[in-house]
């Protein structure tokens, strides 16, 4: 049928889309009935939407104007994104922030009422004294404002990114027909009319009629329904539900009685099997999926890092709140102790300002004591990393992917476009049983066949694929809508992998390209010339398939779909002139021959003997030997149709493929992509082991690991080497013990792939996995990481990935794991300043303001809030925008369950808060001395000495930020000799790599200049002088060489000076055991459980792999692992749990528990296990003592009487 002209087509269509829409949701094959006659549904149907199956869509403009104008876009309306202002408005909303507010308010009042209120103060010589009571309460007010714009700035701007990352990941193109010709377009420009062309792994991005074709559906995430569901076309659905006697056409329907034929294809499902047709009658907001998406107001998942930061954050502020309620309890009591004596003769107001810097004091602790920037580092360094990765082609789609990758430890890869171009020639080829060699670069007309044997193959190479001609140039001129196009001509948009693809001839699985390529240079197959459109003596793909009598073929009757786990695809063709039907095969060489039993040759087909069949095993093997995918071609006759009904009768396709004739053994090359051996050493060097996941047979995938470095010499071919067959019937045992080891994995299917990655887990290896197939995504949504391949992927492998590789290339895995490991060191990096910062800032204060007299801190409110502003946002832009280099990945990967702060971590912070501490005390108590002598000094002197302080402090804060660029390189390195290297020691490595840096720290030192010039009385600084401004930069400065000392002290001794379980209980007194996963258990209960918890949970003593490893440990080993376990377990318990009579008995009860199964090992492991038992009764009891906790007591109870 001829589509409308565009007269035609301008005029109004027969339905709205409101009409269209009412028979999806629920399927109703009855309200389809009623619009459209059951005698030939399908015509009408398109008839109604001016479109045709065989041509599809014109491509002119007035009618897509009109089909966008009637029936939309398939796009969702874009959810409106909060403005800065509101943004602003919820950071203020912060309870700490708000009770600040107001108390800045009061002091603003009480300030004016000062001023203006009261007479004039004078000083000692006379001197009207200025009034500048108001000015704190102005200075915190406009602090506060700065926190939150600069905030709100911060959100608004990671909104932005993160909506631009799922923009991008939501587009993918998808196959439709246009004026008669396949083109890929994007999702977004798909129209009401088009015919789509789907096949296995699709996802549906619109509501469709199926018309051609059968497939089989999973709409478990639409309708709830698990099982999958076949679908059959509108014709024969509605012929089945109108004749059929057992169904009543006037009350039946689809869900109400079972059988009722589904022809319904719904937005958001997945293809499981089959290729078929479709017409589009639902886009955007009309189609399921759309009006699905609008009803839900998803919030973005924490990632497990952002979790942990966040308990972690929790933690230092309950000490902050802890220490502004002591702090605050001390100063009130000295205030009222005052007012008898030095307060009395002071005004009302003057009385209730004293009182307010008491409480402005606490609270401002409370607000540098909060560390916001952790929860706001991590997303800086989530959006930056993953904006990057988006650059480097790798588009990350769940944010926790990102981190994880920092923790890889093992990389199972696919063999095709992954670590190959995946741009495929046919070069060798066994043909009629003839040997051939094939130079891709050279036309390949003159091969010697016959032509009922080329006929053969170019029947199997054109109708057995789903591989079609690539015209998207002919439509971009004149086509505003094929946007997708437009926008792969822009480099900053796609990868050059993408450019390349759309250059190609054919677009398909690149094994049908490839011999469709074979077939336009040997077989007489023409590609298209778009300079020759009246031509129509060529034989393209086109026009052989509309006109399959060309190659004696009638129909295409039936499509058997490629499955990985059978590793072949086929199709069932009706023969010209009553000849019968005919199967053509493709598939894997050694699978489709093991079921060959003659074989074509240039006369009449000759039987396989024994002796033939060796001589075709030799043949692949010498293929795969050069690195070569071996792919068989075959045919078999038979008079009548196999089977008429697929829907209602299981083909057995076994017995379908028994005794085939072999028509063509070819070998395809596949290079390996450039650098592809370097990225696989790069990962080996960063305790990443790399294993192939192949399909192809043994021989090929050795050759190949061989070529790309993933098997050495070293290695023994016979242990890292394995067929997935062998692999899957392996016992749980076996499987431990061999894993390890194995490196490649050749002949494998999903199912192997999945088994593979959920051993490893067991064996507590972080696992990344790519996969490109429909049945890849049980392992990618098993793997801790999954990849999945943007240009050959399937959309159900992309949507059960967490990150999608849009150039298919090995190197952006090894990209990913540098970024995920520099997310992670730049948390840390924020971390290790900012704790830092918070303990010397909330100790210095609170000594400070209990010491003075008049309780007040030797740092303001205005300044304290400076000082957060510069930990908090300018430290967190300035350490998480870093960008990662070749050396990151030398360290090896820290696993699972690694601590957040490490013992080097905890070094620097311990040791440089300490200097800090020193420094600003001995400059607070002793600065009068230093500076001045024994004399009396004035309020005046008094607060520029308070200013020294304040600027000191500071400049410790900025040169403490160029320690923090690196975190220790040398880590667990325990030689002082070599330790002392400028790896290690040189803070301004790589000066000019992350502009961000240099830029906030220009800011920090250019602000702290001003304020110290400018700032007055607003921020309660006094003019320095030069000697002053020596004493400050040098002080700050010393943070450098003391940095280079803490680096050099091996963490070794630190353990040695703090042993083990002592440093365990301080950290438990601290409350800061949730930073360490040790402690995740006593957590878990307290936020929603997830599925990561339980399968990290999963692991116990019980478990195959528990028992092999518990089976091969010495019997101290064990006793000590056993110790281990019960110090571990205690610390998610009270105090009490350190007495060590606990110990012992907790203990006992679980050794007895563990070894009952040891049988002759129990009572030597008893013996033995009484001796090591001995230090730890002698830790227990010194933990149990708990002198921190007693001197803490004895300290408080002492300021108490001394305050009274």
């Amino acid at each position: 049928m001829a589509p409308r002209t565009d007269e035609q087509a301008a005029s109004s269509f027969t339905y709205t889309k409101e009409q269209l829409s009412t028979f999806y949701d629920p399927k109703s094959l009855l309200k389809f009935l009623q619009l459209f006659d059951s005698a030939n549904p399908t015509a009408q149907l398109l008839t109604s939407l001016n479109t045709s199956a065989s041509v599809g869509l014109p491509s002119t403009l007035p009618d897509l104007q009109q089909r966008v104008s009637h029936y939309g876009v398939n796009r969702l309306p874009q959810r409106k994104p909060k403005s800065f202002l509101t943004l602003a408005w919820e950071a203020l909303q912060d309870k700490v922030l708000i009770l600040l507010s107001v108390a800045a308010v009061i002091s603003l009042a009480l300030g004016l009422y000062e001023t203006f209120g009261q007479p004039p103060e004078h000083d000692a010589q006379g001197n009207v004294l200025p009034k500048v009571d108001w000015v704190e309460g102005v200075a915190i007010i406009v602090a506060i404002l700065v926190v939150v714009l600069v905030s709100a700035a911060n959100d608004f701007q990671k909104e932005r990114q993160f909506a631009r990352l799922n923009t991008k990941k939501d587009s993918r193109d998808v196959v439709v027909l246009r004026s008669g010709d396949e083109l890929m377009v994007s999702v977004y420009d798909l129209l009401v009319g088009d015919i789509i062309m789907i096949q296995t792994g699709e996802i549906l991005p619109v509501d469709a009629v199926l018309v051609d074709g059968t497939c089989e559906c999973d709409e478990s995430s639409i309708t709830g329904e698990s099982k999958t569901i076949i679908k059959t076309k509108i014709e024969d659905a509605a012929k089945k539900f109108t004749s059929s006697v057992e169904f009543d056409p006037q009350t039946d329907d689809i869900g109400i009685k079972k059988g009722v034929p589904d022809p319904f294809l719904l937005s958001g499902s997945k293809l499981l099997s089959g290729v078929c047709k479709a017409v589009v009658t639902s886009v955007g907001e009309s189609s399921i999926h759309g009006r699905t998406m609008l009803s839900l107001a998803i919030e973005p998942e924490q990632t497990p890092l952002q979790m942990r930061l966040d308990d972690l954050a929790t933690g230092i502020t309950k000490y902050g709140v802890l220490a502004a309620l002591i702090l605050f309890i001390v100063l009130f009591a000295k205030f009222l102790s005052l007012l008898g004596s030095d307060y009395s003769h002071l005004s009302p107001a003057l009385k209730g300002s004293k009182f307010l810097k008491i409480f402005i004091t606490a609270i401002t602790i409370i607000v540098v004591a909060v560390p916001e920037g952790l929860p706001l580092a991590v997303t800086l360094a989530l959006a930056f990393a993953t904006t990057r990765m988006a650059k480097d082609s790798n588009l990350v789609r769940v944010l926790r992917s990102c981190e994880i990758m920092s923790s890889c430890t093992a990389i199972c890869s696919d063999k095709t476009g992954t670590l190959t171009v995946n741009r495929m020639r046919v070069v060798n080829g066994l043909i009629a049983g003839e040997d051939c060699e094939f130079n891709e670069d050279q036309d390949q007309s003159d091969l010697s066949l016959d032509d009922a044997a080329k006929t053969k193959l170019l029947q199997n190479i054109a109708l057995n694929s789903t591989a079609f001609e690539n015209k998207e140039y002919q439509i971009a001129s004149d086509n505003p809508f094929a946007t997708s196009h437009k926008k792969k001509t822009k480099s900053d948009e796609i990868s050059e992998a993408m450019k390349d693809v759309m250059n190609e001839s054919y677009i398909g699985s690149k094994t049908e390209t490839a011999l469709l390529e074979f077939a336009t240079k040997a077989l007489g197959l023409a590609k298209t010339d778009p300079a020759q459109t009246n031509d129509h003596e060529t034989l393209t793909l086109n026009r052989l398939r509309t006109n399959t009598q060309t190659i004696g073929v009638e129909s295409v009757e039936e499509v058997i779909p490629f499955e990985s786990s059978r590793k072949w695809s086929g199709c069932i063709v009706k023969l010209s002139g009553g000849k019968g039907y005919k199967l053509l095969v493709k598939g894997a060489a050694e699978i489709v021959i093991a079921h060959c039993c003659e074989m074509s040759s240039s006369s009449e087909p000759r039987a396989i003997s024994s002796e033939m069949r060796e001589q075709l095993e030799s043949k692949i093997t010498e293929y795969a030997n050069l690195s070569l995918r071996t792919i068989s071609l075959a045919h078999k006759t038979f008079p009548t149709m196999p089977y008429t009904d697929p829907t209602t009768k299981d083909l057995d396709l076994t017995q379908l493929l028994q005794d085939l004739t072999l028509d063509a053994v070819v070998g395809i090359k596949d290079p390996l992509r450039p650098g592809v051996k370097d990225s696989v050493l790069q990962c080996q060097r960063a305790g990443v082991t790399v294993r192939m996941v192949t399909g192809d047979n043994l021989m090929t995938a050795k050759a190949i690991s061989f070529n790309c470095g993933i098997l050495s010499p070293n290695d023994s071919v016979e242990t890292a080497c394995m067929e997935g067959p062998m692999f899957r019937k392996l016992s749980t045992r076996e499987r431990f013990e061999i894993v390890p080891r194995l490196k490649v994995l050749a002949r494998s299917s999903p199912e192997d792939k999945r088994l593979l990655v959920e051993t490893l887990k067991s064996l507590n290896e972080v696992v990344a996995v790519t996969g490109d197939g429909t049945n890849d995504a049980p392992a990618l949504k098993l793997a801790d990481v999954g990849f999945s391949m943007g240009i050959s992927g399937t959309e159900v492998a992309k949507e059960a990935s967490d990150i999608i590789l849009m150039s298919d290339d090995f190197k952006g895995i090894v990209k990913a794991i540098k970024w995920g490991r520099c997310v992670s060191t730049s948390i840390k990096k924020f971390i290790q300043f900012q704790i830092t910062v918070n303990i010397t800032a909330v100790l210095l204060t609170f000594i400070s303001a209990v010491s003075s007299t008049e309780g007040e801190s030797v740092l303001s409110a205005v300044q304290l809030l400076w000082v957060n502003l510069i930990m908090d946002t300018l430290a967190a832009l300035a350490l998480a925008t870093d960008t990662p280099d070749d050396d990151i990945l030398d360290k090896k990967p820290e696993g699972r369950k690694a601590n957040l702060i490490s013992v080097s971590m905890w070094k620097m912070i311990l040791g440089q808060s300490t200097l800090q501490l020193v420094v600003t005390l001995v400059l607070h108590f002793g600065g009068k001395k230093i500076f001045h002598g024994d004399r009396p000094i004035t309020d005046r002197e008094k607060a520029q000495l308070h200013a020294l302080t304040f600027n000191t402090f500071v400049w410790l804060q900025f040169f403490k930020l160029w320690v923090t660029r690196k975190l220790d390189e040398c880590d667990g390195v325990e030689s002082v000799r070599e330790r002392i290297c400028a790896r290690n020691l040189n803070f301004f490595q790589h000066f000019f790599r992350n502009y961000y840096f240099l830029a906030i720290a220009a800011i920090i030192a250019g602000f702290q200049v001003l304020i110290m010039f400018v700032g007055g009385v607003s921020f309660s600084v006094v003019k320095q002088t030069g000697p002053m401004w020596a004493v400050a930069l040098v002080c700050g400065m010393v943070s450098l060489p003391w940095g280079v000392v803490l680096r050099i002290i091996p963490d070794h001794w630190i353990l040695a000076i703090f042993p083990t379980r002592l440093y365990n209980f301080i950290i438990d007194v601290l409350t800061l055991k949730f930073i360490y996963s040790r402690f995740s258990k006593g957590k878990k209960s307290q936020r929603r459980r997830t599925p990561r918890d339980e399968e990290e949970e999963g692991w116990n003593e019980n478990d195959e792999k528990a028992r092999l490893i518990y089976s091969k440990t010495p019997v101290f080993q064990r006793t000590k692992a056993e110790i281990d376990y019960i110090l571990n377990d205690s610390q998610t318990e009270t105090s009490s749990s350190y007495n060590p009579l606990s110990i012992y008995q907790n203990w006992k009860r679980k050794s007895v528990q563990s070894f009952t199964s040891s049988g002759s090992d129990v009572g030597s492991v008893h013996a033995l296990g009484a001796l090591t038992m001995v230090p730890t009764f002698v830790g227990g009891a010194v933990a149990g003592w708990s002198p921190i906790i007693s001197n803490d007591a004895t300290g408080a109870s002492g300021a108490s009487g001394a305050d009274r």
